[in-house]
């Protein structure tokens, strides 16, 4: 049925370093990792390309600097998702590609953040996190019930308590994954698939990126 299935991928401090040196040796970025050992799972779990990655970004640093602030950026709404297509074969390689390509245009307000930025802007719903990219009338090519990679990586965080962070948004196929004092903590899920697949799934993407961590 339709609902939330969602799996656990926790990976400790020496084989979260062990996946970052893996993904630097082969020119690649824990990000397109990610990317990488998904669109690999659906292919050969699911046995379905996915067309487009949403990849979740945040726009304020890069747009909305306050002046003489180091920790402050006034953004009237922070979330936008700029798509990346993917290509009938999708390597490591072309993951980072991509990755590098979200970057630039992110940091020169490129057509894939312009993109992003008007479809939700001029949206039916305007704000939030994701459910404005759900809605039909979205004016841009994230699908995300349809062969949508939603992915979500937030990065290096430091905590003072100890803890593993999960979160995840399970559309056709949702990846957040997040590394908090040296661990990397990933929540994998879908809306459409069972938990058994959801497994598998999460299984498949950890067996590759224990082959990224091997280099």
């Amino acid at each position: 049925g339709f609902g939330p299935r969602m799996e656990v991928m926790n990976f400790s401090k020496e084989d979260s370093a062990r996946l970052y040196a893996g993904a630097k040796a082969q020119g690649a970025s824990p990000f397109s990792a990610m990317t990488y050992a998904s669109v690999k799972a659906c292919d050969e779990i699911l046995k379905q390309r996915p067309q487009v990655i949403c990849q979740q970004a945040s726009l304020q640093t890069e747009h909305y600097p306050v002046p003489d602030s180091t920790t402050r950026d006034l953004v009237g709404d922070w979330l936008f998702g700029p798509v990346q297509y993917v290509p009938k074969t999708y390597t490591l390689a072309d993951a980072e590609a991509a990755y590098q390509e979200m970057k630039k245009d992110i940091v020169e307000i490129g057509p894939m953040t312009q993109k992003t930025i008007w479809a939700k802007a001029y949206g039916i719903l305007n704000n939030g996190a994701a459910m404005f990219e759900a809605l039909p009338t979205y004016a841009d090519d994230t699908h995300i019930m349809d062969r949508c990679i939603f992915m979500n990586n937030y990065g290096v965080r430091d905590s003072t308590v100890p803890l593993v962070w999960h979160w995840n948004a399970p559309m056709w196929w949702g990846v957040n994954t997040i590394n908090v004092n040296g661990k990397t903590t990933t929540m994998v899920g879908s809306m459409l698939w069972g938990q058994e697949v959801v497994a598998a799934m999460r299984d498949h993407m950890e067996g590759t990126l224990r082959e990224i961590m091997a280099h």
